[in-house]
């Protein structure tokens, strides 16, 4: 499966250009931060500490890491529950999370969701949300579940005017989806059913523990590129802040569009003395990194 190089790619995407290029870079890239994190923002804010963070905690939270990037980022990703400050001082394009999510398991990973019926288009005014997202969690029993909730998500961002973005992960990972080969068949195969959805935008985790895997990463972004016929782009979680950046390269090289990444740009402050200290020290720089590695290999 032989893609054309980068540039022809993002030459089509921007012949054929929609409302979601307003969330690309000047180079044509998505170089976006996600911070629609809520039980989890929740945990590791609580992690180490007496007590658990107050919900003003976790909002103050999201509104210093977009004072920290909005100026370096292409578009942030926000969350109806605790984003509305952090929505209203962004200086860059703003996605809205339409889900709800849980876990099956007490503890255990998001393997659920609902369409949060609660973005609506007052909802959407208010945000000032320029496009919709939806995680949805994909299982190999489960791929007509996964087909029907897509549609059900797109055909909302329809009736509201706005691009959806779209986001397929391989839940849970077990059997033959837990080994690194098996994993990146599985992302393939969510990708090629939820593109008859025909989201605006694909997001997917990418195959990456150790620079080991950069040919396997490539080879799996090459398969979702040719499965797709919109851009897509790359999420952090599942990888190490460290390796983050080569992963969204290796990507990159097979044809993804860029990157929403959360915990690869602002993980550590959530454990920092100083978490608002920390972001604005480090948070632009480890965005700008990733965006730099992106860059280079597109």
């Amino acid at each position: 499966m032989n893609n054309p190089p980068r540039a022809t790619t993002v030459a089509t995407e921007t012949a054929t250009a929609g409302p979601i290029d307003a969330f690309r870079d000047t180079h044509g890239l998505f170089t976006m931060v996600a911070v629609d994190q809520r039980g989890s923002l929740r945990h590791m804010l609580s992690t180490g500490r007496q007590h658990s963070a107050t919900d003003d905690q976790l909002t103050d939270f999201k509104a210093a890491v977009i004072d920290a990037v909005s100026g370096t980022a292409s578009g942030v990703l926000l969350d109806r529950d605790f984003g509305l400050s952090a929505a209203q001082r962004s200086q860059c394009p703003v996605i809205l999370a339409a889900d709800v999510l849980s876990a099956s398991q007490p503890g255990g990973p998001v393997d659920v969701a609902l369409l949060d019926d609660d973005v609506t288009a007052e909802t959407v005014h208010r945000f000032g949300a320029a496009a919709l997202k939806f995680l949805l969690p994909w299982h190999p029993d489960r791929r007509h579940e996964a087909v029907d909730l897509a549609h059900e998500f797109m055909a909302h961002c329809k009736d509201l005017g706005l691009p959806g973005v779209l986001e397929g992960v391989v839940r849970p990972r077990e059997g033959s989806s837990a080994s690194p080969e098996g994993f990146a068949e599985a992302l393939v195969t969510a990708a090629a059913d939820l593109a008859e959805t025909e989201p605006d935008l694909y997001k997917t985790e990418v195959v990456y523990t150790s620079h080991d895997d950069h040919d396997l990463a490539t080879a799996t972004s090459r398969a979702i590129t040719d499965t797709l016929s919109c851009p897509w782009v790359v999420l952090s979680s599942g990888v190490s802040a460290a390796h983050f950046p080569a992963a969204a390269a290796a990507a990159a090289q097979g044809g993804a569009s860029g990157f929403l990444a959360g915990r690869a740009v602002w993980s550590e402050a959530t454990t920092a003395e100083d978490p608002v200290g920390y972001l604005r020290a480090h948070a632009a720089p480890n965005l700008q990194a990733i965006t730099d590695r992106v860059r280079a290999a597109s």
